[in-house]
């Protein structure tokens, strides 16, 4: 897959693909507080994210691509939450540039996101690429014509 990769600009989620999807060892439940160890007060005021544990196989796969070409597109519910992934990603992955964190308040804008991006910033489009645990956003972003993996291609 480095090889695959090399040269591509790579928009990647964090929640499920850079980082587990658990919290303090309870499946994270955005859609449902009852699930998980999540309630409004956590998520206002706790740190729960920042207890999230990184995946070594994209750690490694980001230490030897080329930080200037790295997005991390996550999707964010609370002020709290953005401090606390901001505070995640320079922990376990310092190799990612602050000005290249995007967070965006709904996970199914991230294909329109990538575009926005690939026009501004003027990439081909065959030279970028999206990685993603959802299916959903991720066959979004095929149909837009954005070359797109899901964590599960990393995993040998």
């Amino acid at each position: 897959m480095i090889e695959k990769l090399k040269n591509k600009y790579l928009f990647i989620d964090i929640d499920g693909t850079l980082a587990e999807y658990r919290y303090d060892d309870k499946l994270y439940a955005d859609k449902d507080p009852k699930i998980g160890s999540q309630n409004l007060n956590e998520l206002l005021f706790g740190d729960l994210f920042y207890k999230a544990r990184p995946l070594k196989i994209m750690q490694k796969l980001i230490e030897q691509l080329d930080p200037n070409k790295i997005y991390i597109l996550g999707t964010i519910l609370t002020n709290n939450e953005i401090f606390q992934k901001y505070k995640w990603i320079e922990k376990y992955y310092p190799t990612i540039k602050k000005e290249n964190i995007i967070f965006i308040s709904n996970t199914m804008l991230k294909p329109k996101v990538i575009l926005e991006y690939q026009k501004h910033c003027n990439i081909p489009l065959e030279n970028i690429c999206f990685i993603d645990d959802r299916v959903d956003v991720l066959t979004e972003a095929e149909l837009n014509k954005i070359k797109s993996y899901h964590i599960s291609s990393f995993i040998d």
